[in-house]
């Protein structure tokens, strides 16, 4: 997943440097620097647990899910019903 020069955004999904997993975009700060973010369940399309504040924005790369991820994904989808 590498860096992309797209804005970053409230509602976009990122990945932050050095930390695991996928993450939500809650809100930027007006000057553009730092974003709120929150875990974010891919398959689920929720989120979970609470935000993390003050992220500097420099640090998120845009979340990108390749064909492969995808085909696993809706995989675990349909073999883990709720």
């Amino acid at each position: 997943m590498a860096k992309t020069t797209k804005a970053i955004e409230a509602g976009r999904l990122v990945v932050p440097d050095g930390m695991v997993g996928v993450y939500r975009v809650v809100g930027v700060s007006p000057d553009g620097q730092t974003a709120d973010i929150e875990k974010f369940d891919v398959s689920k399309q929720k989120s979970v647990g609470d935000p993390i504040r003050s992220v500097a924005v420099n640090k998120l790369a845009a979340y990108t899910e390749d064909a492969s991820q995808t085909a696993a994904r809706i995989l675990r989808e349909a073999i883990t019903e709720d």
